[in-house]
């Protein structure tokens, strides 16, 4: 059975201010076959929080996803919580637009 995808696709995302339309660098993130959903690597969180978008439901044109943390202790993941939401075009799938937390500015996932 195959546990990783080496041949994954690396996705670009970046932060949008809100008042300036500006972007900025903010990490990137891998396409998980198997799981159906994305791991984010964000420059701004450290290294060792691992966080998920997942694809939760379709409405109105829209794909809506959910942004998860996985929640561990003593370096097992118990389960993930929700930390903020995204959605995309149905037409298109991208680009994902990301809210997270106290953030003020949209973390944006980009196509590979």
């Amino acid at each position: 059975m195959k546990t990783e995808n080496t041949n994954a696709k690396v996705h670009k995302l970046y932060w949008i201010a809100q008042d300036s339309g500006k972007r900025y660098p903010a990490g990137v993130a891998f396409y998980n076959e198997l799981q159906g959903d994305y791991r984010l690597k964000v420059d701004t969180f450290p290294e060792d929080k691992v966080i998920y978008l997942k694809p939760i439901s379709m409405s109105d044109g829209l794909i809506h996803f959910r942004v998860e943390a996985a929640v561990r202790k003593q370096g097992v993941v118990l389960h993930r919580a929700e930390i903020g939401e995204g959605h995309a075009s149905v037409e298109s799938g991208y680009p994902i637009f990301m809210d997270i937390g106290p953030f003020a500015r949209t973390l944006v996932l980009e196509a590979a």
